[in-house]
């Protein structure tokens, strides 16, 4: 099977590939010049075009603004000469009323007014808003109130001028054909009485030149853009029969420099599948004097390397299948050195687990019968990982449980059992570990925490967990160490859940840790269930938690409920 595949006819021939190579090295940048070249060519014209349009565009638009500041300032102006021709008329006719003004026909003459072709100029009353003289008869002694919400722009400038301030601006104003164009108004006081004068008109009525210069503009703009596309069109034709005779010139020198190349290269793999076939004596015979023959002399020593290094391999292989057997049988070891089982405590259901993160680990718990009524409860986790911490917790285990058999008080046999471990340890690793004695008639619980995880005391009825925390340092770190002892009674349906920092550091695939809180969500959702069931819960909560991510520390566990 492997010869049929070795022997298998190649989808592309060396030849083929190298033509390939050649041509496409020669021809990308032949690409790559005349694509420049055409976007130059096409942005030059592009800009001709463009900078033409923008300046006429801009003269265009430049006029059009003059023209409707210059029809503002003519609206503007209109309406203060009709305000003073009014002042003027009123201040003559005393003893006129408003209504004797409304039926004078001079003085409408006056207040009405035409503004270019279709705008006009009216009266008003500054406080109340109320239309006084209007080209709309219908209009007249109308509450301009009413015009508020349906033609917000124009309230915005009219209310403003309420209070007697000049003013104006521009408004949309929908024709009776609904077509919207846009108004310039502007108000002035007339002095000395209660009355507005406001011009208003179309203000494209003073821009309207403009558009025809516009589309002149635009028509001699077109008519540049098609004789800039002719002249390029004409560039483009010539380019490319240049790079047809290019393309042909190049074809022909990239097959003569792939023959050259191929038949060392044929060579080579026939080599390639000598070593394949394990015919490790297979030597290559190139004569170029190039780097092609350098590379044939480098495959004959790859070979010759090859073969020393497969029978380095077979020894490599076997020493390490030995090695990997020697940590299968410490990894037994280890787990027998633990309590294969719980024991059987009056009050209390205890349960404990270990899962190493490699083949043996350092973390370690124990059940240590204390007196007839006290049983001591240790839970431990090493510094470091592998052989020397498996070591080193197999002493610490042994040196702790020497010091607290038979011995009540917590701080006394943990401060001997740190003592026997700085005076036969020199390797400056250190274990840090909690440690109670719970008294099984009195229900109290007495404890010690050298430098561990603070375990969880969750109360019956009560959701919120205590850490049962306590000054101390780990072991093996300095001779006399100070530790403080504490003490506490557990009651019916109390759990103290003891773990290493291997659960609450557990990550997922976005290295998120495990924490405290989901550890104590666990407990609380299955709070009911027995010590066993309760420590399955969080081993299964964290291994799927952590999802394919490797497990990087030991997950040991130790939970005790009391009945």
């Amino acid at each position: 099977m492997a010869g049929s595949r070795l022997l298998k006819k190649p989808r592309l021939r060396i030849q083929t590939k190298l033509l390939f190579v050649l041509l496409g090295i020669s021809l990308i940048p032949l690409i790559v010049f005349a694509y420049i070249a055409q976007e130059d060519i096409v942005s030059i014209s592009r800009y001709t075009i463009e900078a033409s349009n923008s300046l006429g565009q801009s003269a265009a638009a430049d006029s059009a603004a003059a023209l409707e500041h210059l029809g503002t300032e003519i609206i503007k102006q209109k309406a203060q000469d009709v305000a003073l021709q009014c002042r003027i008329f009123i201040s003559s006719h005393p003893h006129l009323t408003l209504a004797d003004l409304q039926r004078n026909q001079q003085f409408q003459k006056i207040a009405v007014q035409s503004v270019g072709k279709t705008g006009y100029t009216i009266v008003y009353e500054r406080r109340t808003g109320i239309m006084r003289f209007h080209p709309n008869r219908e209009i007249v002694n109308f509450d301009m109130h009413r015009w508020r919400d349906m033609l917000p722009e124009f309230w915005n400038l009219f209310e403003k001028t309420l209070d007697g301030s000049t003013g104006g601006g521009f408004y949309n104003w929908k024709d009776s054909d609904q077509v919207i164009r846009r108004k310039y108004m502007y108000m002035a006081p007339v002095e000395g009485t209660p009355y507005m004068v406001a011009a208003t008109t179309y203000i494209d009525e003073f821009s309207r030149p403009v558009e025809e210069t516009r589309l002149r503009i635009a028509a001699a703009t077109e008519k540049i853009k098609e004789e800039v596309n002719r002249a390029i069109n004409g560039i483009q034709g010539n380019f490319t029969a240049i790079m047809f005779l290019i393309v042909l010139l190049v074809v022909y020198v990239s097959f003569v420099m792939s023959r050259a190349i191929t038949m060392p290269i044929l060579a080579l793999i026939k080599g390639a599948k000598a070593i394949g076939r394990a015919e490790m004596e297979y030597k290559v015979v190139v004569r170029t004097g190039d780097e092609l023959e350098d590379l044939a002399d480098s495959f004959n020593k790859m070979a010759s390397d090859l073969k020393w290094h497969m029978e380095d391999l077979q020894c490599t292989t076997a020493e390490k299948e030995r090695l990997q057997k020697e940590l299968e049988i410490a990894r037994g070891i280890q787990q027998r050195l633990l309590p294969q089982h719980a024991p059987e405590i009056e009050g209390i259901d205890v349960a404990a687990s270990n899962l190493p993160a490699r083949e043996i680990g350092g973390d370690f718990f124990d059940f240590i019968p204390v007196s007839l009524d006290a049983w001591g409860f240790v839970i431990a986790d090493v510094s470091g990982k592998g052989m020397p911490a498996a070591i080193f917790m197999g002493l610490s285990r042994t040196l702790v449980r020497a010091s607290t058999t038979d011995n009540p008080s917590a701080a006394a046999a943990i401060r001997q059992a740190n003592e026997l471990i700085c005076r036969d340890s020199t390797s400056g690793m250190f274990v840090t570990l909690f440690y109670g004695v719970y008294e099984t008639k009195r229900r109290l619980l007495r404890y010690v925490n050298a430098g561990h995880n603070p375990p969880l005391l969750i109360r019956r009825g009560n959701s919120e967990p205590m850490a049962l925390k306590a000054r101390g340092i780990a072991l093996g770190v300095i001779h006399f160490i100070d530790l403080e002892e504490r003490e506490l009674t557990l009651e019916g349906g109390d759990i103290l859940v003891c773990f290493t920092d291997g659960v609450t550091e557990a990550i997922n695939a976005d290295h998120e840790p495990f924490g405290t809180e989901r550890l104590i969500e666990i407990v609380m959702e299955n709070r009911q269930r027995r010590a066993g069931e309760i420590v399955a819960a969080i081993e299964k909560a964290v291994m799927d938690y952590a999802g394919k991510e490797p497990q990087f520390d030991d997950i040991t566990l130790m939970v005790v409920k009391v009945l």
